[in-house]
């Protein structure tokens, strides 16, 4: 359950992220042009890990193996 607590939180800070990150690269507004190449920089060094993130929490958790010998 706290599993998927987190991936929750994880997954809308991803895509809050991703959002962020398209208008880094779409935007015409003065000062992101200025320094753009270090926001594009940035932003995918935040937005490539939480993605990364979020898809290893929203995957199954392996069961349990139980052919163990008593």
């Amino acid at each position: 359950m706290l599993r998927k607590i987190i991936a929750v939180l994880v997954t809308i800070a991803t895509l809050w992220a991703i959002k962020e990150t398209v208008v880094i690269f779409t935007t015409t507004d003065a000062d992101i042009v200025a320094k753009r190449s270090q926001l594009i920089l940035a932003s995918l060094s935040i937005t490539i890990p939480l993605v990364i993130i979020s898809l290893l929490l929203w995957r199954p958790k392996p069961k349990a193996d139980n052919h163990e010998q008593r």
